[in-house]
């Protein structure tokens, strides 16, 4: 199978986990959520150690200091993104935390080309950007009218 097909297959199973959160949120509380969360990380992360024969190891840090530093920086991002997602969909729903969520893709492009001037994109991937924008904004709009009225 080609790896381009893994975003879609993990974009299913962020969708199936979405719904079961937001069953789990109305009797577990978040801390509880959160260590199940990172014990499964911690078996994850042994067991793929193993198997692919990859003892964790930071001797990268000695030649290129920076990849640490983003390395640090992109956990700690993803861990933001992920704690605002899982309250999200405590807060909402988890079809509206996901449709929020789908913004990211433009971000991505501007924070690719903000920090590392990558210029990867076409106006295919703009004018989807824009959709893409216009779209969270509607979402976003009509959730706030919802909830005011």
């Amino acid at each position: 199978m080609s790896a381009a097909f893994f975003p879609l297959i993990a974009a299913c199973f962020y969708g199936l986990a979405y719904v079961f959160y937001e069953r789990v949120f109305t009797g577990v509380n978040m801390t509880t959520f959160y260590f199940c969360g990172a014990m499964t990380g911690l078996v994850t992360t042994l067991c793929y150690g193993l198997w692919n024969h990859q003892p964790v190891s930071f001797a990268f840090a000695k030649e290129t200091p920076s990849l640490l530093i983003m390395l640090a920086l992109g956990v700690m991002s993803s861990y933001l993104g992920w704690l605002l997602t899982t309250h999200g969909i405590k807060g909402t729903s988890a079809v509206y935390a996901a449709m929020g969520e789908i913004s990211y893709p433009l971000f991505t492009v501007l924070f690719a080309f903000l920090l590392f001037g990558a210029r990867n994109w076409s106006l295919s991937t703009l004018l989807g950007g824009a959709l893409i924008m216009i779209g969270s904004f509607i979402l976003v709009y009509g959730q706030t009218r919802a909830s005011a009225g």
